[in-house]
């Protein structure tokens, strides 16, 4: 059955990850684009060959042809489009971060679970093939009992404009960058986060925005493990997009922005991570990214009715994570987070809740 698809948004993440993507799914026709502007929504419409084209949100969202509203927009509009996705009765997929608060994120949830519809979150980092294959070698114990986990995301400026603007955004790096980061410690760590501590700086952009263009985070899990997150909008040169799982016989490193990206060196041996370190040939099919195997897994979920690896409540821990960072920021002490989203009350309330 195909799935036709309303795609809310036609800047950088739309045109060039999730409309090629959704382009090569068999099951999966974009219907219609939404875009601020006529111009932008025209445009996109016919680079891709979709037939309709709005500026009108509720409007093409409610459109009897449209089950899957995939949502690739800024966060000031993610609530409004999943809450009109809900009362539609219609599916949706959200970018991150899932709102600019933990409030909002919320209510968009409980949006969804009124309307008995989905909401996926769109982190696309435990889908890259080079994540996945990781995520196999420790679960087999390769690395023995993983005990550290670190991730590094960083990139010289943003892509439009409106990241500067935090009642657009919701925040700086932390909110936009770190996300990944904190969504990878969290996945190898296989733990809830129990506290974080941060520290933040605006060294680049202070002319353009008031919010932090740099932070360190440094996170304790429940299970004791320790995770580092080292996130920027102010890497000078190049991106940066690499990742570690240290354990207690083993250890492997992701590097994105490399054809080869996996390196493992592991006490337990295998053909794939033999003792010492291992630098294996290109897994097959490699996507740097991990967006099309994502959306497919979407689709896959939403049409047989089974659970998928990042429903939209991941999304919401992710971002008790951030709150708890901001506020470890701003009063230079470490924030517990809990499962209901409630800071230590000897701390400070976080800044996005």
């Amino acid at each position: 059955m195909t799935t036709g698809i309303c795609v809310v948004g036609a800047g950088f993440w739309a045109t060039s990850m999730h409309l090629p993507a959704f382009a090569q799914l068999e099951d999966a026709e974009v219907r219609c684009v939404v875009a601020a502007s006529e111009e932008s929504a025209r445009r996109t419409a016919e680079r891709f060959g979709i037939p309709r084209w709005s500026t009108d949100l509720a409007q093409a969202i409610a459109a009897p042809d449209i089950d899957l509203v995939d949502i690739v927009a800024p966060p000031f509009l993610h609530s409004e489009a999943v809450l009109l996705a809900a009362a539609a009765g219609k599916d949706a997929i959200c970018i991150k971060p899932l709102g600019r608060s933990v409030g909002e994120a919320q209510g968009m949830l409980d949006a969804v679970e009124q309307a008995g519809t989905r909401l996926f979150y769109a982190e696309n980092v435990p889908f890259i093939p080079a994540v996945q294959e990781a995520k196999r070698l420790v679960d087999a114990g390769h690395i023995g009992r993983v005990f550290r986990v670190r991730a590094s995301e960083g990139i010289g400026k943003p892509h439009s404009d409106w990241f500067f603007d935090p009642a657009l955004s919701g925040g700086g790096a932390v909110l936009d960058m770190a996300v990944h980061s904190i969504e990878f410690c969290r996945y190898f760590a296989d733990s809830p986060v129990a506290s974080v501590y941060a520290e933040t700086g605006t060294f680049v952009w202070g002319d353009r925005t008031p919010a932090e263009d740099t932070a360190v985070l440094t996170m304790r899990f429940a299970s004791g493990a320790i995770g580092q997150c080292d996130d920027s909008w102010s890497l000078t040169g190049a991106m940066d997009s690499r990742f570690e799982i240290i354990g207690t016989e083993g250890r492997i490193l992701i590097d994105n922005l490399y054809r080869q990206p996996l390196q493992v060196v592991s006490a337990m041996g295998s053909a794939l991570a033999p003792q010492g370190w291992s630098f294996p040939l290109p897994i097959p099919g490699l996507v740097a990214d991990g967006h099309l195997d994502m959306l497919a897994h979407f689709l896959t979920a939403r049409r047989e009715g089974t659970p998928s690896r990042s429903e939209g409540a991941v999304g919401l821990e992710v971002l008790r994570v951030v709150d708890a960072a901001l506020g470890s920021a701003r009063t230079g002490v470490r924030v517990e987070v809990n499962a209901a989203g409630k800071h230590n009350q000897n701390h400070h309330e976080g800044a996005i809740a």
